[in-house]
């Protein structure tokens, strides 16, 4: 019975947690609803004014936003055992095994919008830092 009652609690954790598809698919849904947007309101979906714009030949604009996140993945500890290889468990020296150091783990998303006659016309959208954006 007490593997049953955690193995429930085990599933009842999870439900909460949404797959990178998942927020990556909802980002992409969001920025779906703001297409055929005027200027003006897209602006204010996205939040802020954008960070690039580019004017092309043929009268259309290129909107562009960026998001660069980091953090530090703290790594785990070595463990460390008494006795090294061949001493065997009765002697020897403390001994490190594995263990990673702390790592910068750098993310980035960038965010286009092609506006044609003052509209929104199409986006595109890459970075694996995009699933953390809330435009």
């Amino acid at each position: 019975m007490p593997r049953r009652i955690l193995a429930l609690l085990a599933l009842l954790s999870l439900v909460g947690c949404a797959t990178r598809a998942e927020r990556e698919a909802a980002f992409d849904n969001q920025l779906r609803e703001m297409a055929g947007a005027p200027e003006a309101k897209l602006l204010s979906g996205m939040g802020r004014i954008p960070d690039n714009s580019y004017q092309l030949e043929d009268g259309s604009k290129i909107l562009q936003w960026r998001w660069d996140t980091s953090y530090i993945d703290p790594g785990t500890p070595p463990l460390f055992r008494y006795g090294g290889w061949g001493w065997g468990w009765g002697g020897g020296p403390w001994t490190a095994m594995g263990g990673f150091p702390p790592t910068l783990v750098r993310q980035s998303c960038i965010v286009e919008w092609t506006m044609v006659g003052g509209s929104a016309n199409g986006y595109r959208w890459q970075g694996a830092g995009c699933q953390n954006v809330k435009p």
